[in-house]
């Protein structure tokens, strides 16, 4: 066991060297701040079973990848140009609007707080087409390994014009890309003030219900839920 002379010693090497929890995605950062007393406790059993086969076994387990192969890909045609070829931004606060009456374009049941306050003010640049591609998420993560899987916060970016024509390919909850299974289909899109959001839709019994969340929160996805991200070019 440490002595009490040795535990403040310890303490100030690590803070040396600092700079190796730079790796840590914000996600795993945050908790470390929020969990002091636990990531402690992780550091010093990993130290503790360094040369012991589990503490590989787990560490590999740990860097196993947490999206699968791509299962579909979408090709989302421009939606923000009219018949005259005039160039016309997309407005959120009115494509995304609580409708379930026969009579709706895309049935919505539901927005969340967090969705109306970082996006309804939104309004995006004339969209001009892209191609979306689909993965299931493999395994419960938190958003950091997600993004980081998909090239960083560039390379996962999509935006609302796109999410909403894919909803319009299943306004009633058809089959199709989009899980319609009550499972949020999960996408990352910058807000009004250009911060990305983990921007959730899923489909119930009585339409699309759609809210948003910060990346650098500690919410878990299960590993049911299919991501999306645009496809890069080759």
């Amino acid at each position: 066991m440490a002595t009490k002379q040795q535990i403040p010693v310890l303490a100030a090497r690590l803070t040396e060297f600092q700079e190796e929890f730079n790796f840590l995605s914000s996600a795993d950062a945050q908790w470390v701040i929020m969990n002091g007393r636990e990531a402690a406790s992780l550091c010093a059993l990993a130290i503790a079973n360094r040369d012991n086969k589990i503490v590989e076994q787990k560490t590999t387990e740990t860097t196993a990848p947490v999206l699968g192969g791509v299962v579909c890909t979408s090709s989302v045609i421009p939606t923000a140009v009219t018949k005259k070829l005039v160039a016309k931004k997309f407005v959120v606060k009115d494509k995304f609007k609580v409708d379930t009456s026969k009579k709706a374009k895309v049935k919505i049941s539901n927005l969340g707080d967090d969705f109306k306050r970082w996006f309804w003010g939104k309004i995006e640049e004339p969209f001009y087409g892209s191609v979306i591609s689909g993965r299931p998420l493999e395994k419960n993560s938190v958003d950091g390994p997600i993004i980081a899987e998909l090239g960083g916060h560039e390379k996962a970016e999509t935006t609302i014009a796109e999410i909403y024509a894919m909803m319009e390919r299943q306004p009633k909850g058809e089959a199709g890309d989009l899980m319609n299974n009550g499972f949020a289909n999960i996408f990352y899109a910058r807000d009004v003030d250009g911060i990305l959001r983990a921007v959730l839709v899923g489909y119930d019994s009585r339409g699309w219900g759609i809210d948003a969340r910060s990346i650098d929160c500690s919410n878990i996805c299960d590993g049911v839920r299919r991501v999306f991200s645009r496809k890069p070019r080759n």
